[in-house]
């Protein structure tokens, strides 16, 4: 059952710091939570694409976001929020030694959905659209971490070989991306804690990887003043996807904490005027 720390005001002038947790997933957090494409709350997990033994899992995508935004700026003084996110997650390919595609934490303007027409594959989830070409389209601006389990080769991502955890920016070409064994095969727990730091500009991860059957932590971090790519109010959230090839994508736990900006803009979602209206999921708060 998800735990309330602090609530998010909606009156403005507002409190705007979010802060959740998620020991585990049970039905009555699906209140709690706006589950997209084929992402589902089995009593027990946050599942991000298909699972269940009678369904076809290829092609599959899926997107959980937590059901109310925070402020990361005040628009009139450019102040961003710090957040930090802790989850752990499994990524099982029952055994099987080929699998994709992999996961991403994310956050996007508030009032964006996912589309599942491009989000499929290589895409993870994400808002991105691959042309052929050199470089990408995102539908909407976005901040991701990726844990990525198949090698593109395609130039609108080129991923390094082998599996990886990236830092991604309106791209699913990471910028940075750092070697990654999740132990796919066993399907066993990995840990992840993320986090931003406003001062520094300092995106970074701490997560797990298996070396040798062992249990150990790596680092990662980017510098990205999110000022430039993210405005007002965001959601976070997770999402994933398969394409020919498949894997299963769940979240066991989730905690979100972030700092406190006072805004005087009522809440509202971005606007996404490249998404189809029909497609659109906008979560407007008076």
């Amino acid at each position: 059952m998800v735990v309330i720390l602090l609530l998010l005001f909606l009156l403005a002038p507002c409190a705007s710091s979010l802060s959740f947790s998620f020991p585990t997933f049970t039905n009555y957090d699906i209140n709690n939570l706006s589950l997209e494409g084929n992402a589902s709350v089995d009593g027990e997990f946050l599942r991000l694409t298909k699972s269940a033994a009678d369904q076809v899992r290829y092609q599959s995508v899926g997107r959980a976001t937590y059901s109310q935004p925070f402020l990361l700026r005040d628009n009139a003084t450019r102040k961003l929020a710090d957040f930090t996110t802790n989850f752990t997650f499994a990524i099982d390919s029952l055994g099987n030694t080929t699998y994709a595609d992999g996961l991403a934490f994310f956050l996007a303007p508030n009032g964006s959905a996912l589309n599942t027409t491009i989000g499929g594959g290589g895409s993870l989830g994400l808002p991105v659209k691959h042309s052929g070409t050199n470089e990408s389209t995102n539908l909407y601006p976005f901040v991701a971490v990726e844990f990525d389990i198949f090698y593109n080769v395609e130039a609108a991502i080129k991923d390094p070989r082998g599996d990886h955890v990236g830092i991604d920016v309106n791209s699913v070409k990471s910028r940075v991306t750092k070697a990654w064994n999740g132990s796919i095969t066993q399907g066993r727990v990995n840990s992840a804690s993320i986090r931003y730091d406003s001062g520094s500009k300092n995106l970074s991860i701490t997560f797990t990887t298996y070396e040798n059957g062992v249990w150990v932590e790596r680092y990662l971090d980017y510098k990205v003043d999110l000022n430039e790519i993210l405005q007002g109010w965001v959601i976070v959230g997770f999402s994933a996807a398969t394409g020919h090839i498949t894997a299963l994508h769940k979240i066991n736990s989730w905690s979100f904490n972030s700092t406190s900006l006072i805004d005087n803009t009522p809440v509202a979602p971005e606007p996404t005027p490249m998404l189809n209206p029909s497609q659109e999921m906008a979560s407007i708060l008076d």
